[in-house]
């Protein structure tokens, strides 16, 4: 009877533990890296879906990094400033308290050049019923004891003016029920200049909630996808939203918890809700929809590709 031989070839089985930890510390690596790119993906979509949005878009929503997002940021900034200030005008002023022929020299004033800014003086001046717009012009420009019964601001007291009333309807004046603010509430005014130059200044911070969105962005970090780095995100991000210098975007990666053996990625930006403007605008609710199920599908397509490699004996990259 014949020996029984049992010869193990160490070297094939040296490789399969290779090809066994190889695929095993690049899961863990693309796992990491595709929760980066997913919360990158997230932010994007969370900008596109903050407010300012794009306005013309039935029911609003989406394109919140187009110009036209900024556009109508910039309009609702002008129009929620010019709720709470009126031109000062001299000479509709003086027409409306003249002693003398007062509705002919508003007529007069009517057919001259129209009013700088936009606003109640400019409704005036446009108002097709002649004595409805000098009996409002009446109200809003009369003198008591020769001299005006409203305050006349300057940018600073026009930019305290705004900041309170702004708190009074989480933001935005006009959206949130403040229309008729002045009057009920009695007008202010100042020159078209002080208001034009202060409507430039706000809008200048227009994009700066989405701001907090890149900030986290950039935190992150980029991942590596195919052995290179990628800057997902950031793509085509327009400078009214880049311009800002935040930080009021975090980031906290949690790596492997024990009991689950699972990556917790969470991404915040801390303005993202202000004023309750988040959840106006259905922002996560949009988001969520955007995103739901796509890390999963673009693990499944790098694991498929991974363990083909592995069967291949080759190391996935």
């Amino acid at each position: 009877m014949s020996d029984i031989v049992i010869k193990v070839n160490r070297s094939l089985a040296a490789t399969l533990v290779k090809s066994f930890n190889d695929f095993g510390a690049y899961t863990r690596q693309l796992t990491e890296d595709l929760v980066k790119e997913e919360g990158a993906l997230t932010c994007r979509e969370a900008i596109n879906y903050s407010p300012p949005l794009n306005g013309e878009q039935p029911g609003g929503g989406g394109k919140g990094d187009k110009k036209v997002a900024e556009r109508w940021g910039n309009w609702a900034v002008a129009n929620d400033v010019m709720t709470i200030v009126a031109e000062d005008s001299k000479s509709a002023a003086a027409a409306v308290n003249a002693r003398q022929g007062a509705f002919d020299k508003f007529v007069k004033w009517r057919q001259g050049k129209p009013p700088k800014s936009e606003g109640v003086l400019m409704a005036i001046w446009r108002d097709t019923n002649s004595q409805r717009a000098f009996a409002r012009a009446k109200v809003l420009l009369r003198k008591w004891n020769g001299s005006r019964n409203h305050q006349v601001l300057n940018e600073p007291t026009l930019e305290a003016r705004h900041n309170r009333i702004r708190k009074l309807y989480r933001g935005r004046i006009r959206k949130n029920g403040g229309a008729g603010y002045m009057v009920s509430q009695g007008y202010a005014f100042a020159p078209a200049k002080v208001i034009s130059d202060y409507i430039k200044k706000r809008q200048t911070r227009v994009g700066w909630m989405k701001a907090g969105w890149v900030t986290a962005i950039h935190k992150l970090g980029k991942p590596k996808i195919n052995g290179m780095e990628k800057g997902f995100g950031l793509r085509k991000l327009p400078t009214w939203i880049t311009r800002h210098n935040a930080n009021h975007g975090s980031v906290g990666l949690n790596k492997y918890q024990t009991s689950s053996n699972n990556i917790l990625l969470t991404v915040r930006n801390d303005l993202g809700n202000i004023f309750g403007m988040g959840y106006l605008a259905g922002t996560r609710q949009y988001v969520m929809g955007v995103r739901a199920g796509k890390l999963q599908r673009r693990l499944n397509h790098f694991m498929r590709a991974a363990i083909e490699k592995a069967n291949k004996a080759q190391k996935p990259t």
